[in-house]
């Protein structure tokens, strides 16, 4: 009676469906008494609909907003822009693609080797990954600014981003090119278009290239320090002031940048072709300046995109020290030519620290040959080189893997160690029983096998495996008929069905051992009181 009338007062009622049903009611009651209100003034009608649209245009601008902030226009302007510009005046003047005037055709040459080698050597060897140190700054000088000549980025930033993908592999938010965002982009879309976690990338590139230089103060010990602490802080110190020299003119690059790209991409090539050439500065600008660039960019960007890109046809991709990640050795001539030695990127993304691409020694490798002759002459020292023992260790467990996989996929019959002990008397009673007459049992080395499934196909027929029934057929499969080989071992291991308990077991533990190892002491067997004595009491 309290109930009913505390419904019918219109209290509300504690059920959750009741809440639930309750404000529902109120809901639609609210939409139609403003569709009500809305239809019966048309003023409000045209209010809503005005007010609605507004809310969608102001939606379309935040996301023209956002797409023109996250556009790079610089590295749009180098990898896009000034190509285009410059096919675009080749087709319409009908220039050729190759430069007639020889001089000019040579210095093209001798530029782009000697720009991209200020890249790969500097950018990525010396600044990203620290596989050398340089004795002179000159040649810091060199790779700064000649490297700047391929519109890809201050050292700072594409160092750091490079450092990024080889922490972050095929993170799609950060991996800055992440193949699994598609080929193009991998090779053009993250320089055209800024990444969304912005933040994230900013934290990054401070913690990696901090704008503030930080002297790191060696305490010498006052009371008679070791003369091996001397020379240990010693070396700390000349190491902390090469570290500190680098991220000054690492950060002076970045002040500077656009200005060493204009330097190096225009005015350089215009002033040589002009003056040492005899040749017009539009085929300065053209074939030393710009067309330079644009195939200096395909080989670098070639390593992030086609040597990440299974699918691709062109190459015989392999990865033999991991397939966690997408890096692939491209083994293809035509693409080591195209990322100008770089194909090997799973041994890359192994060894980032190693100087060179790969431990073969006939491998296409300018850097590596540079790099090897700059140490030769002294001009750089600690060339990081990966011992070939520990290259050939990492390919051993990269294929041991492999072979675990696949035997992962196989069936190797049921582990002796997990087998059932049966004593004689009750294997002989099976053998017996009615229910097990149309069954072969046999035993080898101490082994039950049920060779039924087999029986039919077996090259001595049925007869002479029935007449080793319920026997020990030990001699007879090792040599008494025939010698059986690995393949029929490894064919009567799917066959185990129990351990025949005779008491010697020692045999059967050698097996156990041989083939699976040391057997756990929690092996389900201890816990069913049936568990072997162990290997090293048999």
């Amino acid at each position: 009676m309290a109930v009913n009338s505390g419904f019918e007062s219109g209290t509300k009622i504690v059920s959750p469906k009741g809440i639930k049903v309750q404000k529902r009611k109120v809901r639609a009651t609210n939409i139609a008494n403003e569709t009500g209100s809305l239809s019966n003034n048309p003023s409000q009608l045209l209010n809503h609909a005005s007010h609605l649209k507004n809310a969608h245009m102001n939606e379309i601008k935040k996301r023209k907003r956002d797409f023109f902030k996250r556009i790079n226009y610089h590295h749009t302007l180098t990898v896009a822009i000034l190509p285009v510009l410059a096919f675009i005046y080749l087709i319409e003047f009908q220039v050729p693609l190759i430069p007639m005037n020889t001089k000019t055709f040579t210095f093209a040459c001798i530029y782009f080797n000697f720009t991209l080698l200020a890249f790969t050597s500097g950018y990525h060897k010396c600044f990203a990954h620290n596989a050398f140190r340089t004795k002179y700054r000159f040649l810091h000088l060199y790779f700064l600014i000649f490297g700047s000549s391929l519109g890809l980025g201050s050292v700072r930033l594409w160092a750091a981003l490079h450092r990024a993908h080889h922490q972050y592999t095929d993170d799609t938010e950060r991996d800055p090119f992440s193949i699994k965002r598609g080929l193009l982009w991998a090779h053009w879309g993250w320089l055209i278009r800024k990444p969304k976690i912005v933040r994230f990338y900013e934290e990054f590139v401070e913690q990696e290239f901090p704008k503030t230089i930080q002297a790191r103060n060696i305490v010498n010990e006052v009371n008679n320090p070791h003369a091996e602490d001397i020379e240990f802080e010693e070396a700390e110190t000349v190491r902390s002031e090469y570290n500190n020299t680098i991220q000054y003119l690492i950060l002076l690059q970045e002040k500077y940048y656009h200005l060493f790209f204009y330097l190096t991409t225009f005015i350089i090539p215009i002033l040589v072709t002009v003056y040492f050439c005899q040749d017009t500065w539009i085929n300065g600008l053209l074939y030393p300046g710009i067309l330079r660039m644009l195939l200096c960019q395909q080989c670098q960007l070639s390593t992030e995109s086609i040597c990440h890109f299974r699918k691709i046809q062109v190459t015989i991709p392999s990865q033999p020290f991991n397939d966690k990640n997408s890096s692939l050795n491209c083994n293809n001539p035509l693409i080591s030519l195209l990322t100008y030695g770089q194909s090997q990127q799973n041994y890359h993304h192994e060894f980032p620290h190693d100087y060179r691409e790969s431990s073969s020694y006939f491998a296409f490798d300018p850097t590596k040959w540079f790099l090897w002759t700059l140490s030769k002459i002294g001009w750089i020292e600690e060339l990081c080189q990966t011992p070939e023992n520990l290259v050939m260790q990492l390919k051993i467990q990269q294929q041991q893997e492999i072979i675990n996989r696949l035997k992962s996929q196989l069936n190797w019959g049921t582990p002796i160690s997990k087998l059932p002990l049966i004593k004689p008397s009750e294997f002989n009673q099976i053998i017996s029983s009615p229910q097990h007459d149309d069954r072969i049992y046999i035993v080898i080395q101490n082994i039950i096998h049920d060779v039924t499934p087999f029986a039919d196909q077996h090259p001595g027929g049925i007869p002479l495996l029935k007449a080793s029934r319920g026997k020990d057929a030990t001699k007879a499969f090792y040599g008494g008929v025939y010698g059986h080989l690995t393949a029929a071992v490894n064919l009567l291991a799917t066959m185990r069905i129990g351990v025949l308990d005779q008491g010697n077991d020692e045999e059967v533990w050698r097996r156990v051992v041989r083939e699976e190892g040391e057997v756990n002491e929690n092996d389900s067997r201890r816990e069913n009181k049936l568990l072997y004595r162990t290997a090293e009491a048999a």
